[in-house]
C-alpha cells in the first residue's frame, strides 16, 4: 500500500480504504477468493475500521478481522514536547487550504508527513482518533460500534512502549473489545508494540481465531 514503511505521513484512512477495496476486489474476481480476513498492526488497525465503515462493495466480503496494536497516535504524541505547537501549525495549514503541505520535519523526524495526517494522528477528535483511552464508552461505540458484525480480535501487547504509563492497558482494551460488540481479546504479556519479542504466541493466536473465524476453507489452511 502507498501507506506502508515511511509512506504512513503522506497518505489517509480514506486512500487506504481506496486501496485495501482495490485489493479485495482483485482477490475476489480475479483469485476467487470466497472470503477475506484482514490483520492490521498499528495504524493499520484504524484503516481497517475505516474501511469497514465505508460500505465499499468489496467490505461485504471480509469475514474477520484482526487489531493488532490498536493504540492512540494522540495519547503518545502528547507525551512529545514540541507536538502541542505542532497541532497549531498543522491546524493553520489546514484552515487556509494547505493540509498536504508538509510539516516541518521536527514534527515527525521518522517520516515526511502532511498538515493533515499529522492533524489527524494527534488532535482530539482526529479521523485517526479511535482507540484513545480518555474517549467515552459512548464515543468508542461511535468510532468502533459498527464492527460488530464482524468478527474481530484484538490483540494487545501489555508492554506496548507506544502507549503510555498512566493508561490501564487492562482496563483499555477491555472497552475497545465491548465497544465492537464483543471482540475476542489477547493480551499478550510483556510484549512490545510490534510482538517482535512474542512472535510464536502472537502467531498462534492468530491462526487459532482464523481456524475458528476466517472464511470458509480456510478452516485449516497451513495443511
Amino acid at each position: 500500500m502507498s501507506s506502508s514503511y515511511t509512506g504512513y505521513g503522506t497518505s489517509s484512512l480514506q486512500q487506504d480504504a481506496k486501496e485495501l477495496d482495490q485489493l479485495i476486489n482483485y482477490l475476489i474476481n480475479k483469485e476467487d477468493s470466497e472470503g477475506v480476513a484482514l490483520l492490521g498492526h498499528s495504524t493499520g488497525c484504524q484503516d481497517i475500521v475505516h474501511y469497514m465503515r465505508t460500505n465499499f462493495a468489496c467490505s461485504r466480503a471480509v469475514r474477520a478481522a484482526i487489531l493488532q496494536a490498536p493504540v492512540s497516535d494522540r495519547e503518545y504524541q502528547a507525551t512529545l514536547p514540541h507536538t502541542a505547537s505542532m497541532i497549531d501549525l498543522a491546524a493553520k495549514l489546514i484552515s487556509e487550504g494547505r493540509g498536504s503541505e508538509l510539516m516541518p520535519r521536527e514534527a515527525d523526524p521518522s517520516a515526511p508527513i502532511t498538515a493533515y495526517r499529522y492533524h489527524s494522528l494527534c488532535s482530539y477528535n482526529g479521523d485517526d482518533d479511535l482507540f484513545s483511552s480518555d474517549l467515552s464508552d459512548d464515543q468508542l461505540r461511535m468510532r468502533l460500534g459498527h464492527m460488530s458484525s464482524t468478527h474481530c480480535q484484538v490483540i494487545f501487547s501489555m508492554a506496548d512502549e507506544y502507549v503510555p504509563e498512566y493508561v490501564d492497558k487492562k482496563a483499555l482494551v477491555e472497552r475497545l473489545c465491548r465497544a465492537m460488540g464483543g471482540a475476542e481479546k489477547v493480551e499478550i504479556e510483556y510484549g512490545n508494540h510490534s510482538l517482535s519479542n512474542r512472535v510464536e504466541e502472537a502467531v498462534q493466536a492468530i491462526i487459532d481465531f482464523l481456524k475458528r473465524e476466517g472464511p470458509k476453507g480456510w478452516d485449516d489452511p497451513w495443511n
